[in-house]
């Protein structure tokens, strides 16, 4: 999970509340029919195979493979529901499409189908952290994309977030951690919602405490820092997040350039703004 781009900007969404507060959750659909019912039964062994292949298609970053990505991992999870890495990998493939599509309809059904991919993930594995952490992501995008959730998500993505982070605080590179501090940082204050700079900060400096080299929890901790008016620390880490990130685009990883453009744009800005 990256850091600086809107996964979860509830704010914003909260301006649209004149249309009403509807559930964030909502009962999902059979997983056969998350699948599709022309997708039939396949074998263990083939099983793996799909996965494995639905796993390099996403590596991919590309929105034609992580569209063949979702079907794969569906279909899988079609197979056995038990099979909790097929229903994260749907959760995660379809956030990403959310971030990175550019037709409104298609980013607001594949924010639907994180959430439903992450709920069944839940009812599968309730024990496991990253169902959590990605039911919480899936539903910051829903919010985005469909504002009149926006109010009712917030509890439930810090929710499944601090979870997260209870269970497994090293999930997706100290992800639980990284997730509520932007949330804290994005979100608006009380009484409308958990928005605070302060524990933004203190989560943003879990994260890095965790794992410091990589770059979304150096940007994270900078837009925290941001916040709280320090803005030498702020410039600082974020340097270090472009370094970092430098870093990981010459070892070929797929979304250093994403944090590349963040950190620059970062580090543009004035002085005290997040």
């Amino acid at each position: 999970m990256r850091a600086s781009r809107p996964l979860w900007r509830i704010a914003a969404a909260l301006g649209a509340l004149h249309l009403g507060c509807v559930q964030a959750l909502k009962e999902p659909p059979p997983i056969a029919q998350l699948a599709g019912a022309e997708e039939g039964q396949v074998s263990p062994a083939d099983a793996s195979e799909l996965l494995q292949e639905a796993e390099l298609l996403y590596a991919k970053r590309a929105l034609p493979e992580i569209r063949e990505a979702v079907r794969l991992f569906l279909q899988t999870a079609r197979n056995d529901s038990t099979r909790v890495e097929s229903l994260v990998g749907a959760a995660k493939a379809q956030v990403w499409i959310v971030d990175h599509e550019s037709d409104a309809g298609a980013r607001d059904q594949a924010a639907v189908g994180a959430v439903q991919a992450a709920q069944w993930c839940q009812r599968s594995a309730a024990e496991n952290a990253a169902c959590d952490f990605w039911l919480g992501a899936a539903l910051g995008m829903q919010a985005r994309e469909k504002h009149s959730t926006a109010l009712d998500a917030l509890h439930l993505i810090e929710a499944a977030f601090r979870r997260a982070a209870q269970k497994d605080p090293t999930l997706e590179e100290a992800g639980p951690h990284r997730a509520l501090a932007l949330l804290y940082a994005r979100a608006p204050g009380w009484p409308t919602g958990p928005g605070d700079p302060d524990r933004a900060l203190a989560e943003a400096r879990k994260a890095v405490e965790l794992r410091p080299d990589y770059p979304p929890n150096q940007l994270a901790l900078g837009e925290a820092l941001a916040l709280t008016k320090d803005s030498q620390d702020a410039r600082s880490a974020r340097t270090r997040a472009l370094e970092l990130a430098r870093q990981r685009k010459a070892a070929g990883d797929p979304d250093a350039g994403e944090w590349i453009r963040e950190a620059q744009e970062a580090l543009t800005r004035k002085p005290n703004i997040p």
